[in-house]
């Protein structure tokens, strides 16, 4: 295959066996040693380098610890090495996105409206970098991924362009191929994007302090799926467990779970988000009335969740209703639209969740019915002003959110998340994420 059309898929295919291709198994069972003692300890340190130079199998699982929370950053990040040699980047974590970008320095175009606030300087490819080809399979699989992305112009047959809308702004750039570092023995060719051109919405008051974005959508470009293609790991599944104290960790690969009996559901295969379908919205254990059942999508990419017109209208008149007799008073905050203060500024969310009622999702799907309870602590936040604010927004004005709840990091703090592209099902189970840094002592040959 050629370079720019993933020509690292063959790189697995029709290799000649060496010995370096041997299993260890083979070299356990084909090796002889000496019954003398002398002969023996002159052999043990040339076997044990000749096991040491053995290719590394896929490994079972990956973690990545993240850092963020909700508010007041908006996001949570994971750290990648990128690049020759090698730099970090901080990528915000996005079940939202199939694609991989960074905030980029093109030769060409510079690095128009890119954020002021990265952390490292922006990511600066060599020409070589950006040789992935419009025809490529790679570039097929983008523009089937992300529908709108431009087709190959006569003019510039040698990059691959790509043009993503996101509810809050939009990126441009072309695609790039460039080492990737996998952990302490393995890396990789990864193919993401360099975006050099970005568009934040004139109202948020300033971008995320990251580098970019890490793509765990459901596609064929997608972080994981390139994973698995180069064999890296054996099973597509992605887990993540976002404490509502901050920070976290993100699971790739053939992690165990933790304790709890998980609630699964079946993903949509007619969707290109991580679905398990319809659901309707209810407020302390009753439906809102006059709202429908809608497609219901779970984003680590937003930090809030949203919900239509009709849901949201209704969620506020209800949370009204619950505190027409409460001493919480309603008051103006920069940081969300609905918010309440106390006789005294609240240090969190536990000096004032008993003051609301709980929330619920019952998604409908194949199998049945499936819910997903949300206290209110996955769906109030509590503003540098001391007050709380409701994190979840109306999604009218946008054409895609009007008709979705689009469930955010807000609603999935302290649930340990899973999405199986092996089977198509999502998970969920609730957990203490703060206290999950064991479940690394769990996870079957974590190399990390």
């Amino acid at each position: 295959m050629q370079l720019s059309g993933m020509n690292w898929f063959s790189n697995f295919q029709g290799q000649n066996l060496s010995w370096k291709n041997v299993g260890l198994h083979y070299l356990a069972t084909q090796v002889y040693l000496p019954s003398s003692p002398i002969m023996a300890a002159m052999w043990c340190p040339i076997i044990g380098l000749l096991l040491l130079l053995l290719p590394l199998g896929p490994s079972s699982a990956i973690k990545f610890p993240l850092i963020g929370n909700v508010y007041p950053d908006g996001h949570f990040y994971a750290t990648l090495q990128i690049g020759k040699p090698l730099k970090p980047y901080f990528l915000d974590i996005d079940t939202g996105s199939n694609l991989t970008w960074l905030e980029c320095k093109h030769p060409d175009h510079g690095c128009k409206g890119c954020n002021q606030r990265t952390p490292h300087p922006y990511y600066k490819p060599a020409a070589h970098n950006l040789m992935v080809r419009c025809d490529s399979w790679i570039c097929a699989q983008l523009r089937k991924d992300q529908p709108g992305s431009p087709q190959c112009p006569n003019s510039d047959p040698h990059r691959c362009h790509y043009d993503i809308q996101y509810v809050s702004g939009r990126s441009k750039g072309d695609l790039a191929n460039d080492m990737i570092f996998i952990n302490r023995r393995d890396d990789m060719n990864y193919v993401f994007g360099c975006g050099y051109e970005q568009e934040e919405p004139l109202e948020q008051p300033s971008p995320p302090a990251v580098d970019g974005i890490l793509g765990l959508g459901r596609g064929s470009v997608g972080f994981v799926a390139q994973l698995k293609a180069q064999k890296k790991i054996v099973r597509n599944v992605i887990g993540h467990c976002l404490s509502i104290h901050g920070n976290g960790n993100l699971y790739i690969g053939d992690f165990r779970l933790p304790p709890g009996d998980v609630t699964w559901a079946p993903m949509s295969t007619s969707l290109p988000y991580y679905s398990p379908g319809p659901a309707t919205l209810l407020y302390d254990e009753q439906p809102i009335r006059g709202s429908p059942a809608f497609t219901t999508v779970f984003d680590s990419g937003a930090t809030y969740t949203y919900t239509p017109g009709q849901i949201y209208n209704g969620l506020v008149s209800k949370v009204q209703d619950t505190l027409h007799k409460s001493s919480l008073k309603v008051v103006k905050d920069r940081a969300l639209p609905q918010c309440w203060k106390g006789k005294m500024p609240f240090r969190s969310v536990d000096d004032v969740k008993n003051e609301f009622k709980p929330l619920s999702l019952k998604i409908t799907h194949a199998r049945g019915t499936s819910n997903l309870d949300i206290p209110p602590e996955n769906y109030l936040i509590v503003t540098k002003d001391g007050n709380a604010c409701l994190a979840i927004l109306d999604g009218s004005s946008d054409r895609v959110l009007r008709h979705l709840i689009l469930i955010g990091d807000v609603t999935m703090q302290d649930l340990f998340v899973i999405y199986d592209n092996e089977v198509n099902r999502i998970g969920w189970v609730r957990a203490q994420c703060d206290r999950m840094q064991d479940l690394e002592s769990v996870i079957i040959d974590s190399r990390l």
